[in-house]
């Protein structure tokens, strides 16, 4: 989360807390999704990202009356979802698109070897806009229900506040509860596709010379090497790694760049350096 997401989430809260009650008149589909004209509010809560699961940024609790569960973006945000790991990516999509999704990455970093200056030993993903080489069709892995997973949430159980119900997407914060309430927009295909073009996933290659936390996020392929070299050897092309392997599918085992720049260097003799 950036400072400025952060900022527009809380301004939100913030301009709803200022009010008693919802106004008399409401957009159509937010009566359609059990919310109340004139209800009164019992409070407006910026939740942020306490939990990653979390996709509610905003909870505007309302007395005998659905919830507001914002989603606040900015305009020029990229992503809905944001390095997605292993653990959450089986409790949202299964073990059979996780399958489908390493085979995938796995054919592109083979691919992509060949065609970058930067090295790296792994490929993280994330979801929403995405052009150029490392973007991927969203549907050509996954189903239009799973878009809706990732926008407004997923829950395993009966709590569902996580779960957002209506979209913010603006850099300016409302300066109104009416302008707010303007401002918002139902979690459709319509407004997602305004909001993001075509849904991609972004392929996310980690340069481990350039890039330190992101090392930590879960991999979606791996680079294995042939054969263990004879004397540990200083690798910082991708041309020189290709030469010495390829990348291979994983598991859903929680792996990281981390963990698998550990193993080359102790079990491989490739010393490949990282930022610290």
């Amino acid at each position: 989360m950036s400072v400025k997401s952060d900022l527009l989430e809380q301004d939100i809260a913030d301009v709803a807390a200022r009010y008693s009650n919802l106004p008399s008149h409401l957009p159509q589909w937010l009566i359609d999704i059990g919310v109340k004209p004139n209800a009164p509010i019992i409070s407006a809560t910026r939740v942020g990202a306490a939990d990653k699961n979390n996709k509610t940024d905003v909870l505007i609790s309302l007395e005998n009356s659905s919830p507001i569960k914002i989603s606040a973006k900015l305009s020029n945000a990229d992503y809905f979802g944001n390095w997605y790991g292993h653990v959450r990516f089986l409790s949202e999509f299964g073990e059979e698109t996780f399958n489908r999704l390493t085979e995938d990455v796995t054919r592109w970093a083979n691919w992509w070897v060949h065609q970058t200056n930067a090295p790296f030993v792994g490929v993280s993903i994330c979801f929403g806009k995405r052009t150029g080489n490392t973007a991927k069709r969203f549907l050509d892995i996954f189903s239009v229900e799973d878009i809706y997973s990732i926008v407004r949430g997923f829950s395993t159980n009966n709590y569902t506040d996580n779960m957002a119900n209506c979209l913010y997407i603006n850099s300016n914060a409302p300066q109104s509860l009416e302008e707010l309430l303007d401002n918002l927009e139902p979690i459709t295909e319509e407004a997602i596709k305004k909001a993001t073009g075509e849904f991609m996933i972004a392929y996310r290659p980690i340069n481990p010379l350039k890039e330190g936390t992101n090392r930590g996020k879960n991999v979606y392929t791996q680079f294995v090497p042939n054969r263990r070299l004879e004397e540990p050897t200083v690798v910082t092309s991708p041309s020189e790694l290709a030469e010495l392997g390829e990348f291979k599918e994983v598991t859903p085992n929680r792996l990281n760049h981390n963990h698998v720049l550990n193993t080359l260097e102790k079990e491989y003799n490739i010393i490949i350096p990282r930022k610290q």
